[in-house]
């Protein structure tokens, strides 16, 4: 059975014992607003669970002679929250298939990234076959500077979309349910100062959906067979 936004609502309103719809300080869209936050703000960095994860694909090529991309920008995405620490960048032919691929390595430390590469120095950098990248604040800066076109796979974990004013969206996963209805209520708790008894309940049960949250996530680990990284 499918689970959407007005299911959430539904939990969400006997959790903070605010059911009356007409409140302007609860009715639909002020609380849709807290699950959308939770959703989008909050939750991609509460939990990285397998059903958040996904590859972030862009083209670079010789255009940009200092190898800066901004990050999100027109060749990039707004989707991506956390990136891992490898990629695959794949050379293209004219035709547009790949017809070759390495790994990318991934730096987020600036000082390690350009203590090996340098600073300042993009007007005498010569063009090839990219291996690093540095992901620093809005920013993925590669080397070597690309000589043609590559296409880059980064894999990391997604921002969650808003749901429609309406309501009526349905959940990406019926799991999700109670996760997102205990964690929006627990923010919506603390900007109206409600009782500490029932912010107490709401914290329990909270941390209960998000420990079987991460028990899901676990369990597929588990039966995951772990690959030599050499």
């Amino acid at each position: 059975m499918a689970r959407d936004i007005a299911d959430v609502l539904r939990i969400m309103r006997l959790s903070i014992g605010r059911r009356n719809e007409n409140d302007p300080d609860s009715n639909n869209g002020t609380l849709l607003q807290y699950i959308n936050d939770f959703v989008s703000l909050t939750m991609s960095d509460d939990l990285k669970v397998f059903e958040q994860w996904g590859t972030l694909s862009f083209e670079i090529d010789e255009t940009i002679t200092d190898g800066v991309y901004t990050f999100p920008g027109n060749d990039t995405s707004t989707e991506f929250v956390n990136i891992g620490s490898e990629a695959i960048i794949s050379l293209k032919d004219p035709e547009g298939s790949s017809v070759s691929w390495n790994r990318l390595k991934i730096f987020q430390d600036p000082g390690e990234f350009y203590g090996y590469w340098g600073i300042n120095n993009t007007d005498v950098l010569i063009a090839g076959f990219p291996t690093q990248m540095l992901y620093h604040g809005n920013e993925f800066v590669f080397r070597t500077i690309p000589d043609t076109t590559y296409l880059v796979n980064i894999y990391g974990y997604k921002r969650n979309p808003d749901f429609a004013t309406s309501g009526t969206d349905e959940l990406p996963f019926d799991h999700w349910l109670r996760y997102i209805a205990y964690g929006a209520a627990m923010d919506y708790a603390a900007d109206y100062s409600i009782d500490p008894q029932r912010m107490q309940i709401i914290s329990k049960n909270f941390a209960k959906q998000r420990e079987l949250m991460l028990t899901r996530t676990h369990n597929q680990i588990k039966i995951s067979r772990c690959l030599p990284r050499f």
